[in-house]
């Protein structure tokens, strides 16, 4: 233990903590003279103060003196069962160890893919696009109400037009039928009969309270 001491006096040691520095990197304990400055000798750096490292362990002296207790431990026991008469003992058999670590045996290469190699995501079907049913076939006659420019119509439709019975409210003047000199203001209205998109059979209800009967 004295020695021990003494040695820690005349030396102190330490590991560089400079990550560009190969000692660092190795972690190397570098024993330095105590009355040297405490730093790294390869690029200078302060060290951090730690144990000195063990002594390096004699691996041919601790075997050899395995091998000489088993000889001498064999040859006692030996004489012991022989009645105490000297017998030659008979030699040690030697067992070479192997010190070459284990490798993984090989994984085939297909094994190895199905293990390995991830699995590719499923393809989900991309749902197809099925055009909108109409909403009425041609030729149908159905209750609706239209834009017509030149006023708004409520009453039967076949295939976008007026067609049958309904009322027709202009907001812009406009001829009742292109044949007739018959004109309609903004705010009157004609009720009857439509065909085909236009004024059939229908009365002109004007703002002064008269009715006029118009038809192509």
């Amino acid at each position: 233990m004295a020695s021990n001491r003494s040695e820690r006096v005349r030396n102190r040691y330490g590991i560089c903590l400079n990550d560009s520095c190969s000692k660092c990197k190795t972690k190397e304990v570098q024993e330095i003279p105590a009355r040297k400055d405490f730093v790294c000798a390869e690029c200078g750096k302060p060290l951090r103060e730690c144990p000195p490292p063990p002594p390096p362990v004699n691996l041919k002296k601790i075997i050899g003196g395995v091998v000489v207790a088993l000889l001498i431990g064999g040859g006692a026991a030996f004489a012991l069962l022989g009645g105490g008469e000297e017998k030659t003992a008979p030699e040690p058999e030697v067992v070479v160890i192997d010190t070459v670590p284990a490798q993984k045996p090989e994984v085939p290469v297909e094994e190895a893919k199905e293990k390995k190699e991830p699995a590719a995501p499923a393809v989900k079907d991309t749902p197809k696009k099925v055009a909108p049913k109409p909403a009425h076939m041609p030729g149908e006659r159905y209750k609706g109400t239209l834009d017509l420019g030149y006023g708004k119509y409520a009453g039967d439709i076949v295939d976008g037009k007026p067609d049958g019975a309904g009322v027709l409210t202009y907001t812009k003047q406009q001829k009742v039928v292109s044949t007739k000199d018959v004109i309609a203001e903004p705010g009157e209205r004609i009720e009857g009969v439509f065909e085909n998109g236009k004024a059939s059979f229908v009365t002109l209800y004007k703002k002064d309270g008269n009715t006029v009967k118009v038809h192509r």
